[in-house]
């Protein structure tokens, strides 16, 4: 058992995977063609070296592939490993080594939807689901927010949301967790998307769903969630992007149909449902949101990563930029602060970027 190959053991690792049909065909392909088709023949102990995994991320970057793709191609190689580890083939798992580096890739300024695509793919979303993309732009929740949003968590009364939690895989096993970095949040609830939610909640009564928490042996929890599949079940996030929501996509003209025997639609990497959340931001901003108030409605640990984040959303500041220097220029600006008898009023102390953050 010992010598076997990796390419033994992935089957391995593929054959225990219980994912939907189109999951499983996108890890066979991936395993197939970038983990075996390098390190398939090697046997798992060989393996056991940080620069082996080094070596091998180095190729899939001379392949020319994007880097979510190699991340997303790493991240099913060390589950492989983790498995062997845990089946005692392996001391440790070397893609968990710090000496493995994954590449960076060059930060991109968000480009948001407009207001027309958002409403086209929700209205090209399942029926069921229509009411889950407008809470994902309506109060900017992230997909597995969504996913696992009860009913317990709306108070209609008040105007708010609580997001408690969200459903992510561990592995391939769907469970129940606290949102992102842990942070526990309330968002405000717009008079339209109440209506949308109790609308929702008429025509698909919230679904009593239990998981595990935190990890697929954690305590089971269940909630009554508002979005669930066709048979009753929580969304897995694989099958639902490569079904449901890349459907929406091409519905909306975002993507074109898929090719006559093509096996998948095109990728959107910058579509996803995210694509919603960004659209969220851009709206408060536009509003005149403060960054701060705005960090806090989307779950992020520190306003200043929201401004990093968001920075180029801000809307109108080269209008004001222009306007200030225009002003210098032909003196208006000095005769606008002047004060009685011609004396200057005191000029306003510069904020300083901490405080902005507060404003």
């Amino acid at each position: 058992m010992y010598k076997q190959t990796l390419g033994a053991y992935a089957q391995k690792w593929l054959d225990a995977n219980s994912v939907g049909p189109t999951t499983a065909l996108r890890y066979e392909a991936t395993v197939r063609n970038h983990i075996v088709a390098h390190l398939g023949r090697r046997e798992l102990r060989s393996l056991n070296k940080p620069s082996v995994i080094q070596g091998w991320i180095r190729t899939l970057q001379d392949g020319g592939f994007e880097v979510s793709t190699i991340e997303g191609i790493f991240d099913i190689l060390s589950s492989i490993l983790g498995m062997a580890v845990e089946d005692g083939l392996l001391p440790k798992n070397p893609c968990k080594s710090k000496s493995v580096k994954l590449p960076t890739a060059t930060k991109k300024k968000i480009v948001p939807w407009s207001l027309e695509r958002v409403r086209a793919v929700i209205a090209g979303l399942p029926e069921r689901f229509q009411a889950g993309g407008k809470i994902a732009f309506g109060c900017g929740l992230r997909q597995g927010e969504v996913f696992g949003f009860a009913v317990e968590d709306i108070d209609f009364q008040g105007g708010w949301i609580h997001v408690n939690r969200q459903v992510r895989l561990v592995g391939t096993k769907p469970v129940f967790a606290l949102p992102k970095g842990n942070r526990i949040r309330s968002v405000p609830l717009p008079a339209q998307l109440t209506t949308a939610l109790k609308a929702h909640m008429a025509r698909f009564p919230p679904t009593a769903v239990t998981l595990p928490w935190a990890k697929p042996d954690g305590e089971p929890k269940t909630f009554r969630l508002l979005f669930v599949d066709e048979k009753g079940r929580a969304y897995n996030r694989s099958v639902f992007n490569m079904g449901a929501w890349k459907r929406a996509l091409v519905a909306a003209g975002v993507i074109p149909p898929r090719e006559r025997g093509a096996r998948y639609l095109q990728a959107a990497p910058e579509d996803g449902m995210h694509a919603l959340r960004h659209a969220y931001a851009s709206v408060l901003l536009d509003a005149g949101e403060s960054i701060k108030a705005l960090s806090e409605y989307l779950g992020h640990s520190d306003p200043g990563f929201t401004l990093r984040t968001y920075t180029h959303l801000l809307p109108s500041s080269e209008s004001r930029t222009r306007k200030a220097i225009d002003d210098a220029f032909t003196g208006a600006a000095s005769s606008e602060t002047e004060g009685p008898q011609g004396t200057s009023a005191p000029q306003a102390k510069p904020m300083c970027p901490q405080c902005a953050l507060a404003a």
